[in-house]
């Protein structure tokens, strides 16, 4: 590991590990909505394990953000990514929202338009992940978290509650996986299991609140800590923009979650656990065809999720369209959908290419 006197340069260059102040608003309470959609809704979700090269994958539902706001919660737990070869072994996991039709990594590159995620990454150094020296704990950076809206873009574009003028200056961007020495534990904004000593899993909450059908704000928690920027450069405190987060672009009412991961040099993997959304349900889309019909629950699962279910024990196309009729005959049946609203989902069935 690194030793002493270059954390500390890193430590006033980076501005990291500082604790959030005790009477700053909590995101969910400066993000909330005055009024909540009667249609909002809590639901768990299975975990998610990425392993390889590359591998990506998405809900299946949408989430319509105009009709209230779309909360994601869920833990990282980075320790199957690869640190050995330096520069010659690297990986970066995803995991946020996207319009649909959009692919479910870098959805866009570079720029905005397609939705906001969590996007990590860690230290180029071979074997940063190593614990520090028996006895001489120190601060050092391993995991870097941060929002992302395109693709390749950094903390330089933050714009919430302005631009920060040095983005290298920034607080609950960069953990550490291990400890630190006694005098670094007493520094403002060191947390022992938040900041330090995370052991590579991260709890990870993503508010997210649209500004109109074509724009958001969004604004994330990293075990429990907002993250900041420091004006013009780091100071002992809280950081001077405070809660940071980002506007972000998209169809608004046709949002789905989606999650990957991208390496090279080895065989990485993460998981995503203890995955919760709390929000509103857009519509039912079947391969790109927008149904105009509001997704529900039934016994349990969303429509979204039974179409996909069709499309996943099926052999053909003619099977798939008598799957999804045979499911929408039973919802049709139980009340959860009406005459018209059945055929507006057989029809964009059988105009799909699923299976």
């Amino acid at each position: 590991m690194k030793n002493l006197s270059v954390f500390v340069v890193l430590l006033f260059a980076f501005g990291i590990f500082f604790t959030s102040c005790q009477d700053t608003p909590d995101i969910l309470d400066v993000q909330q909505t005055q009024e909540k959609s009667i249609n909002s809704l809590a639901k768990a979700f299975n975990d998610i394990t990425l392993s390889g090269g590359f591998q990506t994958g998405n809900f299946p539902e949408t989430w319509d953000l105009t009709s209230c706001d779309l909360v994601l919660s869920f833990k990282y737990d980075g320790n199957g990514l690869v640190d050995d070869y330096g520069g010659g072994a690297h990986a970066w996991a995803e995991f946020g929202v996207r319009t649909v039709g959009y692919g479910n990594f870098n959805p866009t590159w570079m720029v905005e338009g397609a939705g906001v995620w969590l996007a990590t990454d860690y230290e180029w150094s071979a074997n940063t992940f190593d614990p520090d020296p028996p006895g001489s704990p120190s601060l050092d950076l391993d995991d870097k978290l941060i929002l992302q809206k395109g693709g390749g873009q950094g903390e330089g574009n933050y714009n919430l509650p302005s631009v920060p003028s040095n983005p290298w200056a920034n607080y609950a961007v960069w953990f550490d996986r291990d400890g630190v020495d006694q005098w670094q534990a007493q520094m403002w904004g060191a947390i022992d299991g938040a900041t330090y000593n995370t052991g590579g899993t991260y709890d990870i909450v993503l508010t997210l609140h649209a500004t109109s059908s074509t724009t958001g704000e969004a604004y994330m928690t990293i075990n429990g800590e907002q993250q900041g920027f420091y004006v013009p450069n780091w100071h002992s405190g809280p950081p001077d923009l405070y809660p940071a987060g980002m506007t972000f672009s998209g169809d608004m009412t046709k949002m789905q979650v989606f999650y990957g991961l991208f390496g090279y040099g080895a065989t990485h993997s993460v998981s995503f656990t203890n995955i919760d959304f709390t929000g509103c349900y857009g519509t039912i889309v079947i391969d790109g065809c927008d149904t105009g019909v509001l997704d529900k629950d039934y016994n349990g699962k969303s429509i979204s999720k039974m179409i996909l279910e069709c499309a996943d024990n099926t052999k053909n196309h003619g099977q798939f369209v008598s799957c999804v009729a045979e499911l929408t005959n039973t919802l049709k049946k139980a009340g959860v959908i009406t005459g018209a609203e059945k055929g507006a989902i057989q029809s964009c069935a059988a105009q799909s290419n699923l299976p």
